[in-house]
């Protein structure tokens, strides 16, 4: 889990997106694109293709031809299909811009919203605070005029009151090209011009031109060609079927696969396995990351995967010479008595690893509150002053929408509130039994401390019930 420095508003935000928008969570779509995107003066264009199903990857190529002659100019060794693409009119700079960027190899998003490139080389990566000029903001680039409303317990994306006319016409067109300029109208009601020739941003009155001159920049040419995606797992030996790698990785190292059957997880130790492949057409695989979180021995797990027999999908289009795919193993060891033995060491080991976590000060490297005072200090450096802000200027705490969501799931994955921790004890102790209860109270009582009432939360914090 990132260690954030803040949480900033843009998770509320996040679920605008999920929910009616562009961003998206770690997504597997059943079709992919090559997409082309041609200069403004359409003398040149860049072609973008992709090397994993994975939506968010940026794994793939970028080339660039000059369109008159058809003449090869530069490669760029990135998958740029998503967000926005633009190509300058004299075909040496490409620039990409997103709304925010999903590092797969992490699987965290980072504040990486812009990359430029000179014939085929990185000139400059740009962070969102670079950009909008906020430190606390990670989350998000494009302006939007959407908010949350909540119906029957569920979020729906709805234009804020009094959103004009323009602000909703920024909200599905954020970005522009025109004359080697890139215009971005940004979260924080900034606009940033950047001159694509020079790779200069600079920053001009969010209200510079009018809806009927936005309505009239020129659309850029865009092709796509769909084609299927390569599915979740390779072609081995002819069976593509759910869990094929699984079993033959099993069979190769002398395992087995039998996590399904008879509640066995419970029974035997199973050693978890996570492999990112690169497969060339001739079905030669590279491991790109192995994840091997119960300390198989290493080499012989990556020789194993190896000399498995892959195949390149077939349905991809010619001019995809690499495709990624990735699979997750749960294998034991084929003696019952050894597999059922090495879970006993591993119940007690993880109840050892829970014992220290309920009076660790800190969970992997982030501090754990001792009681409800302690949560609202805690709470103070990692919100945003924004939403802080909205918190302190609203009635009531359920009407700041998604905290539950965003703020609410760190919370209770970072400390400790599912796993055990002695913040998760102090709340057993006054009467709360599930994590969700426990974030929301958190909240609750930090709306109070914001607005200085000090009675519920300190009654709060002098109860005893124990669990």
């Amino acid at each position: 889990m990132n260690k954030y420095a803040a949480l900033p508003l843009g998770f509320l935000l996040c679920l605008v997106l999920l929910f009616c928008e562009t961003a998206k969570a770690i997504s597997i779509p059943h079709y992919r694109h090559v997409v082309t995107v041609y200069s403004q003066n359409k003398n040149y264009k860049a072609i973008t293709f992709p090397y994993s199903p994975i939506q968010e990857s940026c794994r793939g190529r970028t080339d660039v031809y000059d369109e008159s002659t058809s003449r090869f100019l530069y490669t760029i060794p990135e998958c740029l299909t998503e967000g926005y693409l633009f190509i300058s009119n004299d075909g040496m700079t490409v620039a990409h811009i997103l709304n925010r960027v999903y590092e797969s190899d992490t699987s965290q998003y980072t504040t990486h919203v812009v990359s430029l490139y000179r014939n085929g080389k990185v000139l400059r990566r740009i962070h969102l605070n670079e950009l909008i000029h906020c430190d606390t903001c990670t989350d998000y680039l494009f302006f939007t005029a959407r908010t949350l409303e909540w119906t029957n317990g569920l979020p729906h994306s709805i234009f804020k009151p009094q959103s004009s006319s323009r602000d909703t016409f920024l909200t599905e067109h954020p970005v522009f090209l025109c004359n080697d300029t890139v215009y971005i109208y940004t979260f924080t009601r900034r606009l940033i011009e950047l001159y694509l020739p020079t790779g200069q941003f600079v920053e001009t009155d969010f209200d510079t031109f009018t809806l009927d001159q936005l309505s009239a920049m020129p659309d850029i040419k865009r092709e796509e060609v769909e084609f299927e995606n390569g599915g979740e797992y390779v072609d081995l030996k002819n069976d593509n079927s759910y869990g094929a790698v699984e079993n033959a990785l099993a069979k190769a190292l002398n395992m087995k696969s039998d996590k399904d059957k008879g509640g066995n997880l419970d029974k035997y130790k199973y050693y978890r396995i996570h492999a990112l492949l690169r497969i060339d057409r001739e079905g030669a695989a590279t491991i790109i990351e192995m994840e091997n979180k119960d300390s198989l021995p290493d080499a012989t797990l990556r020789e194993a995967i190896l000399g498995l027999e892959y195949a390149f999908p077939a349905q991809l289009p010619d001019d995809i010479d690499l495709w990624c795919q990735e699979f997750y193993a749960f294998l034991r060891k084929s003696d019952k008595r050894i597999a059922a033995k090495e879970k006993k060491i591993q119940r007690k080991q993880e109840y050892e690893a829970y014992l220290q976590r309920l009076t660790a000060d800190s969970i992997n490297g982030i501090y754990i509150p001792r009681n409800i005072e302690e949560c609202f200090h805690q709470l103070d450096k990692l919100l945003s002053p924004h939403l802080r802000s909205l918190i302190r200027n609203s009635k009531s705490i359920k009407e700041i929408d998604g905290l539950h969501f965003g703020p609410g799931m760190w919370i209770r994955n970072n400390w400790g509130l599912w796993g055990g921790s002695r913040l998760q004890t102090y709340l057993l102790k006054r009467g709360l039994n599930h994590p969700d209860d426990m974030s929301g109270v958190i909240f609750d009582y930090y709306w109070d401390y914001l607005h200085g009432i000090d009675d519920r939360w300190r009654e709060f914090d002098a109860m005893r019930a124990d669990p």
